[in-house]
């Protein structure tokens, strides 16, 4: 288990260094309009700073009876802030506006004149690298959260459940993307609105976000089997 944290704090490092010049970019290379992504990714930073708090609080005095009610509340808002990450993949809608391609009024069939033609605006393509370095940033280190705390409980229970820990937070993630989507609601919203947050619930299962629930949720458990599966042989 040390060699997982190991690990997990010298990627963490790496990708603070590059998540802050991400944020430089974005502020001073004429990126402003996606200057938004900055708060998505600061969102999804948070889980896996609190996974690593868990970490800490769990090796280092975790049987202690104030320790476990820390930690049990550090994974409640755990919980919370991690479908952001997911979520993040999302942003990619913010593209829908730009047009990459035409089609060509000159093309023949069997020619050698193209279908399309790309759009050769380096603006639009420019869109599509900030916002793909900041979904991969964002997705990366809820990644390494949910990773982190699956060792944890596959070190405390056993590899079955840690498994089951995974799938259970990607299918509430995929409903917490609907929510985010659609609904436009906020992780904080649980802590500052939760009377609201109690009326979403109600109001919004039903057989659309169930059904959006398991698509978002299998999506993000397979993403998450892609890196699991790339770091764990690493």
């Amino acid at each position: 288990m040390s060699k997982c944290i190991d690990k997990i704090k010298r990627i963490k490092n790496y990708l603070m260094i590059i998540t802050l010049l991400y944020f430089i970019w974005i502020l001073f290379g004429g990126n402003l309009k996606q200057i938004y992504m900055i708060w998505n990714v600061i969102l999804a930073w948070i889980p896996l700073e609190i996974a690593i708090l868990i970490y800490n609080l769990s090796y280092k005095g975790g049987k202690k009876k104030s320790n476990k009610i820390i930690i049990f509340a550090l994974g409640i808002i755990w919980l919370i802030f991690y479908p952001n990450s997911p979520y993040i993949t999302t942003d990619y809608i913010h593209l829908s506006t730009n047009k990459y391609y035409f089609s060509n009024p000159n093309y023949k069939p069997y020619s050698n004149v193209p279908r399309v033609i790309y759009n050769k605006d380096f603006s639009i393509w420019f869109d599509f690298i900030n916002i793909g370095i900041g979904v991969w940033l964002g997705y990366i280190v809820g990644f390494l959260s949910l990773y982190l705390n699956q060792n944890l409980i596959r070190k405390h229970s056993n590899k079955f459940f840690s498994w089951i820990f995974v799938v259970v937070v990607n299918i509430l993630s995929g409903f917490a993307i609907y929510l985010g989507r659609f609904i436009r609601w906020n992780s904080w919203d649980v802590i500052v609105n939760p009377k609201n947050f109690i009326v979403i619930l109600i109001s919004h299962i039903n057989n659309q976000s169930l059904y959006y629930t398991m698509v978002f949720g299998i999506f993000s458990f397979t993403l998450y089997l892609i890196n699991y599966f790339i770091i764990d042989v690493g």
